[in-house]
């Protein structure tokens, strides 16, 4: 199993979420977040002042998947998430080693 975590910008959310459906993912779990990068100034200098957040709000989207379906699903997100502009985001697939269900109590392959 992969675990899929994306920070993508709010204003593609719904159209990386569509293209997910398109590829019937079973679910995702999507949560607003903050963070910060280089995306504001390529010098990494501050570019804001005292009245400004630092901060970015993002959209953090997290998918378990079999290993299969893990590179096309990742590149979708990749893919219907780009603007073209700095701070677009980052996708990141990493191994599951174990999961539970709560409810059923199936474990591993099972859960996904």
């Amino acid at each position: 199993m992969k675990m899929i975590t994306a920070y993508i910008r709010p204003i593609v959310q719904d159209e990386v979420v569509e293209r997910l459906r398109d590829l019937e993912v079973p679910g995702a779990s999507l949560s607003e977040v903050e963070g910060f990068g280089l995306e504001a100034d390529p010098d990494g200098g501050a570019s804001y002042g005292p009245q400004v957040s630092p901060y970015q709000r993002v959209v953090r989207l997290e998918i378990v998947c079999s290993d299969d379906a893990a590179p096309s699903i990742a590149e979708a997100i990749a893919d219907a998430a780009q603007t073209g502009r700095r701070g677009d985001g980052k996708v990141f697939v990493t191994p599951v080693t174990g999961a539970i269900d709560v409810r059923t109590q199936r474990t591993g392959e099972d859960v996904v």
